[in-house]
C-alpha cells in the first residue's frame, strides 16, 4: 500500500479519486478483464477497478460482490464468456455495504432472481444511515440502495452444492465488513480460500470517522478484525480491489509461465494481514 498517499487529508484523496474514475466511470468497458479460472471452481469476473470472483457449486453459482452499478455489463460478460448462465446464480454476497461493491445488485435480483445477502451490520447501515454507502460519489445519481434477503451474523454458513462458507465479522473500513473462509476444489486437491472484505484506510481518518458519527474506537476494531483472521489457514488470499492482492499481476505471471499458479501460497495471508496491520499503525502515527 503507498502511505505517501495518506499524507494528504482524506477530503484530498476522496477528489483525487474522482478524478482518477473519471475514465472508468465514461467508458467502462475500457476496464473490462478477461475472465479467468484462478483454481478448480473459483474465477475471476472483475474488472481492473474491482474484483468480483465466482464459484461454481455443481447447484448454481455464487458471486461475491455486485461491483459498481454502471459495469453490470462487464460482470455479465465475464459470466458468459466463462460458458455460465448469470441465471444460475443463486447468492449475490456482499463483503460490505459502500458503492462500489453493492451497486448492481438489485440489477442481477431483477434479472436473474438471485438472493442478495450482506452482513446484518451492513442492512443495518443501509436501513439506518444509508449516507454511510457514499452513493454520493457514485458516478450514477440515480443509483439506489437494495433489501437483502440474507442478512449474516458472525459465525454463519451458507452452503449449496459442494461449498460452504463460513462468514466472519470484521469491521472496520466500514461498520458492515464481513470476510468469507471456503473451500475450493482443484483435481484431487483441495484449497482454503480467504477473503477478507475491506481494508481501505481511507474510512478510518480521524476526521472522517468523526464527520460520518462514527467513534474512533473503529481503528482498534479494525486491527482487532485482522488478527482475528490473522491465523486461519488460507491457501489463496482474494482482495475485493485489484491492487489489494496483485491479481492481475498474478493473472499475468499466470499466462507468463503456464503451470504455475501465483494465486496459491500459503504463506500471503498471514504476510497480508500483518502487513495491513504495520501500515495501518504508521498510517495512525502520521496523525491522520
Amino acid at each position: 500500500m503507498d502511505l505517501e498517499k495518506y499524507k494528504k487529508s482524506y477530503q484530498e484523496i476522496e477528489k483525487l479519486q474522482q478524478t482518477k474514475n473519471l475514465d472508468y466511470y465514461r467508458h467502462p468497458a475500457r476496464y473490462y478483464v478477461k475472465p479467468f479460472k484462478i483454481v478448480g471452481n473459483l474465477y475471476y469476473i472483475g474488472d481492473q477497478k474491482v474484483c468480483s470472483h465466482l464459484i461454481d457449486t455443481g447447484d448454481g453459482l455464487i458471486v461475491f460482490d455486485s461491483g459498481f452499478q454502471h459495469s453490470i455489463h462487464l460482470m455479465v460478460q465475464a459470466i458468459w464468456e466463462l460458458g455460465f448462465d448469470p441465471a444460475d446464480i443463486k447468492y449475490l454476497i456482499h463483503s460490505h455495504e459502500h458503492f462500489d461493491h453493492i451497486g448492481a445488485a438489485n440489477e442481477f435480483k431483477d434479472l436473474y432472481g438471485c438472493k442478495l445477502v450482506i452482513s446484518k451490520a451492513g442492512a443495518d447501515i443501509m436501513r439506518d444511515r444509508p449516507e454511510l454507502v457514499y452513493l454520493k460519489a457514485c458516478p450514477n445519481p440515480y443509483a439506489s440502495l437494495f433489501t437483502p434477503d440474507i442478512e449474516l451474523e458472525d459465525g454463519d454458513e451458507i452452503t449449496l452444492g459442494n461449498t460452504t462458507i463460513k462468514c466472519l465479522r470484521t469491521p472496520g473500513h466500514s461498520p458492515g465488513v464481513m470476510s468469507f473462509f471456503f473451500d475450493v476444489v482443484d483435481g484431487d486437491k483441495k484449497y482454503h480460500v480467504g477473503y477478507f472484505g475491506g481494508v481501505g484506510f481511507n474510512t478510518l481518518y480521524k476526521d472522517k470517522l468523526k464527520e460520518d458519527g462514527l467513534p474512533l474506537s473503529t481503528r482498534e476494531e479494525f486491527l482487532h478484525s485482522l488478527q482475528r483472521v490473522r491465523d486461519i489457514p488460507v491457501d489463496i488470499t482474494l482482495g475485493n480491489h485489484p491492487r489489494q492482492n496483485e491479481t492481475l499481476k498474478k493473472r499475468e505471471a499466470m499466462l507468463a509461465t503456464p503451470g504455475v499458479n501465483p494465486f496459491i501460497d500459503p504463506t500471503e495471508w498471514q504476510r497480508f494481514a500483518d502487513t495491513l496491520t504495520e501500515e495501518f499503525k504508521a498510517f495512525m502515527a502520521m496523525g491522520n
